[in-house]
């Protein structure tokens, strides 16, 4: 039995049908690759078992292959054995990287923390059951929507959609004050009808737009203040950004922010203030990075450099009360005890956003319900009335009070949606409750069982160590200021040795810290303070074993073609004088003889002396 099996293990006809199901297989990975992402590949093909099992049998083919053919003797059989082992390693090296490797892409700035939270391609769900530990699966989304696994810690995972979005609704029965109105716009001549919700609390639902038009509650504390409600706005005096109050030793100074942007300001002989960035509408973005999503002012925030004797610090000034400054330090230390954060204060004050079109609901101290009205031709106010329609005066809108709340509770639901919104992944309870749960925020499955915490997020990778960017430089040629390269200079950190090391990538250039792999990725031409590494998970072993691998392939297939006139060449180079005359005359006396005529060969057991 086993003479029939072991040739036909290192045989040709084995070897045939895995290079073609292989190749076959990796080109079909490929194009899959685009539907899915690699994510899904990785987990469906190359981390499979059937794949690996493929690719055992291909390195046994190779193996046994090479080794039918000892001794290896001859540059042929040395180089067939050096080439086939060469492959050996690469397979093994590639199961390595598959099942060993992680990675995924890191955004630092300069004026930013160190980071040590990777993100990587991919999403994950975790599942806590009332009472348990929380549970961790790495999803699959399917081209037809489906997610693999199917069922997880007790929820069955029904489906996925590219969009889903939070509403939220109000009902009568809430534990403090809470005034709510529902809203409905109609328009006959564009067929539309929407309903809408504000209300006190949540603060976001104060305002809101449709189109070009602003909807606002507004609460008045006094008769005085309700005549200012219902009456046309007058400009504001804070200017376009508002402006800014800075106390320090007792002292008190406002100033304009658009004028004080970019111009530090000299509060002390040791301390300084520059307005560096203005957010009319603050956002936090994917990798935690400030932006702003509109130019009104709808959620502004100031960003300072705020320089002292002992370092210097950002700080991120809200103009929406409530928010005490957030503060990081860049360089340095925090204030000293002498200039402390009592003696600094820092507030930002900018005038109410102002819409061509606003309707303003005002409820009086004795919860009368009022209206304010701004169209192109005037600003009126009157009565708010249920379910009497009013004029608004933009085209042929109207605006109706459906339902007024005065302790509203918020009742909130996740919806697909068809064109906006994040991920959502929908799942069902064990009681047969369905539930959407929204891309990167937890929710809350309330089961007769008891309740079930549930996260769908992107899929992330903590570092062992802790990454930051502290300068990154782009080298220019002269004469065409074209870049000639671009260098992150990074500072790693052990959090529990407390070590640091300075490090430099560039393209091509990449740096190894405790088995991770760190190489440049990419760079903002618009932000010189931001770099994107690529972080990778890839021990310098499985990087020598890869090599390894590839340098024997070349060497077996170069001594395969190459070693017997190599080795003839250096056998001639290497041998004395004396055997190269003996060689050179036995050739001579072969040809001269008559024997010997015409043969290229020494004659046999002919003896030449050699005068010295």
């Amino acid at each position: 039995m086993f003479a029939k099996v072991y040739p036909f293990l290192g045989s040709i006809k084995l070897a045939v049908p895995l290079l073609s199901a292989i190749a076959t297989i990796l080109i079909g990975a490929t194009f899959y690759e685009t539907q899915v992402g690699s994510a899904a590949v990785q987990q469906l093909i190359y981390k499979s078992p059937w794949f690996g099992a493929l690719m055992l049998m291909l390195a046994v083919n190779l193996g046994v292959s090479a080794l039918s053919r000892y001794p290896w003797k001859g540059a042929r059989k040395i180089g067939f054995a050096l080439a086939h082992l060469g492959l050996i390693v690469l397979i093994a090296g590639s199961a390595a990287v598959i099942h060993l490797g992680a990675e995924g892409m890191l955004v630092l700035r300069t004026d930013g923390p160190p980071q040590h939270q990777l993100s990587t391609e991919g999403d994950m769900l975790e599942v806590a059951q009332w009472g348990q530990e929380p549970q961790q699966t790495l999803l699959r989304v399917n081209p037809d929507q489906s997610v693999s696994p199917a069922q997880f810690n007790g929820l069955s995972l029904l489906g996925y959609r590219d969009h889903v979005v939070e509403t939220i609704q109000f009902a009568e029965g809430g534990a403090v004050p809470n005034r709510a109105v529902q809203l409905q716009l109609n328009s006959d001549r564009m067929g539309q009808s929407t309903q809408v919700w504000l209300a006190d609390f949540p603060r976001a639902y104060r305002q809101t737009t449709l189109g070009p038009a602003q909807l606002e509650l507004v609460q008045a504390e006094d008769d005085q203040q309700l005549q200012q409600l219902l009456s046309e706005s007058q400009n504001s005096v804070l200017g376009r950004w508002g402006q800014m109050q800075i106390e320090t030793r007792g002292k008190k100074q406002t100033l304009d922010v658009e004028q004080a942007l970019d111009h530090p300001l000299k509060l002390d002989r040791d301390l300084q203030v520059t307005v560096s960035h203005v957010w009319p509408d603050f956002r936090l973005n994917n990798q935690s990075q400030p932006i702003t999503i509109s130019q009104e002012l709808r959620n502004p925030v100031l960003g300072l450099e705020v320089q002292h004797s002992t370092g210097v610090e950002r700080w991120y000034v809200f103009a929406q009360e409530g928010f005490d400054p957030v503060r990081t330090v860049l360089s340095g230390t925090e204030l000293s005890p002498n200039i402390n954060a009592q003696n600094l204060e820092i507030t930002y004050q900018t005038a109410p956003l102002v819409a061509d079109r606003l309707f303003r609901v005002v409820a009086d101290s004795q919860g009368q319900i009022f209206y304010g009205l701004r169209s192109a031709q005037e600003f009126t106010s009157e009565p708010l009335v249920p379910g009497q329609p009013v004029q608004t005066g933009w085209a042929d809108f109207q605006i109706t009070l459906v339902n007024e709340l005065t302790q509203a509770q918020v009742q909130r639901q996740v919806v697909p949606s068809d064109q906006e919104g994040s991920p959502g992944l929908l799942v069902t309870t064990p009681t047969g409750a369905e539930q959407w749960l929204p891309w990167g925020e937890p929710s809350e499955l309330n089961d007769a069982a008891g309740a079930i915490f549930a996260f769908f997020s992107p899929r992330s990778l903590a570092l062992p160590f802790d990454l930051g960017l502290e300068d990154f430089i782009v080298e220019r040629n002269e004469g065409d200021e074209s870049v000639a390269m671009w260098t992150s200079k990074v500072k790693l950190q052990d959090p529990h040795t407390g070590s640091v090391e300075h490090r430099d990538v560039w393209m091509n250039h990449p740096t190894w810290y405790q088995g991770w792999k760190i190489a440049q990725a990419s760079w903002n031409p618009g932000d010189l303070n931001q770099s994107t590494l690529q972080v990778k998970r890839e021990p310098l072993w499985v990087t020598a074993l890869t090599w390894s691998g590839a340098l024997l392939v070349v060497s077996g297939i170069s001594t395969m073609f190459y070693g017997k006139h190599l080795g003839k060449y250096w056998r001639t180079m290497t041998s004395g004088p004396t055997e190269r005359f003996v060689e050179e005359d036995a050739m001579a006396v072969s040809k001269a003889s008559p024997l010997g005529a015409g043969r290229s060969e020494p004659l046999a057991n002919s003896t030449v002396q050699v005068e010295t």
